[in-house]
C-alpha cells in the first residue's frame, strides 16, 4: 500500500480518516468486518491451529475481535470469545458483528486465558487516555503470563496509540496488526517495545 510506510496518523487523524470514507461511500461495518478478517489472516499466515481466545473490549476494538473469532472459528480453529462488559450493552457495528458470533461469550477475567495457546488482544484500541486498573489489568497480566503469542489488534491494550506510553500495564503482543496507517505509539517507545511485528492492513480506506 503506498505510502504506509512512511505515513503517521495519530488517534484524531485516523478516526477522521475513518469518517471521511464512511463519507465517500465505505460502510463503517465493511472497515471493521475488512479489519477482523485481516487479524484472522494474519494469524492463520504465522500459526497453525490452536485453541485460541479472543479478548474483546465494549467498542469498535472488540467488534473488530469479534469478527477475527469468527473467521478463525469458519477455518476450524478452536476459538472462545471473552467480552469486558455485557454483550446486550454494545452499540452500532460492535453489537452487529457480536451478533453474528455463533458461540458463547465468557466474562473478561484472568481466568479466560487458561488453556489458550494463542491470545488475540481486542480489548481496547489506540485512543487509550486512561491508566488500566482493576479486572483489565488483571486480565492484561495475566495474559502476559502465559507465555504464549498475543496478537494485539490496532495496538496492544494498555499502550496510548499517539505517545506510546504505557497506561499502568501493557499487553506484550509478538504481533500488531493495525489498519490504513501506523501511529505514534507503533514507533515511539516503550510502545514499540509491546508491539512486537506490526503489520499494516488494507481495509478499504481510500487513500
Amino acid at each position: 500500500m503506498p505510502g504506509h510506510e512512511v505515513a503517521l496518523l495519530g488517534n484524531a487523524e485516523m478516526a477522521a480518516a475513518d469518517r471521511r470514507a464512511v463519507a465517500l461511500g465505505v460502510p463503517s461495518a465493511a472497515l471493521m468486518e475488512n479489519a477482523g478478517a485481516a487479524v484472522a489472516a494474519e494469524i492463520r499466515a504465522h500459526y497453525a491451529p490452536r485453541p485460541t481466545v479472543v479478548l474483546c473490549g465494549p467498542g469498535n476494538n472488540g467488534g473488530d475481535g469479534f469478527v477475527a473469532a469468527r473467521h478463525l472459528a469458519r477455518a476450524g480453529w478452536p476459538v472462545e470469545v471473552a467480552l469486558l462488559g455485557e454483550r446486550a450493552a454494545l452499540k452500532g457495528d460492535a453489537a452487529a458483528m457480536a451478533a453474528q458470533w455463533p458461540g458463547p461469550v465468557r466474562a473478561l477475567a484472568p481466568e479466560a486465558v487458561a488453556g489458550a495457546q494463542l491470545i488475540v488482544d481486542a480489548i481496547f484500541g489506540a485512543g487509550l487516555s486512561r491508566r488500566l486498573s482493576g479486572a483489565v489489568a488483571a486480565v492484561v497480566d495475566a495474559a502476559n503470563r502465559a507465555q504464549v503469542p498475543i496478537v494485539a489488534v490496532d495496538v496492544p491494550t494498555g499502550i496510548d496509540g499517539d505517545s506510546g506510553a504505557v497506561r499502568g500495564t501493557a499487553m506484550s503482543a509478538a504481533r500488531t496488526v493495525t489498519f490504513f496507517r501506523k501511529k505514534p505509539g507503533h514507533l515511539l517507545y516503550p510502545g514499540r517495545a509491546h508491539c512486537g511485528h506490526v503489520t499494516v492492513a488494507d481495509i478499504g480506506i481510500p487513500a
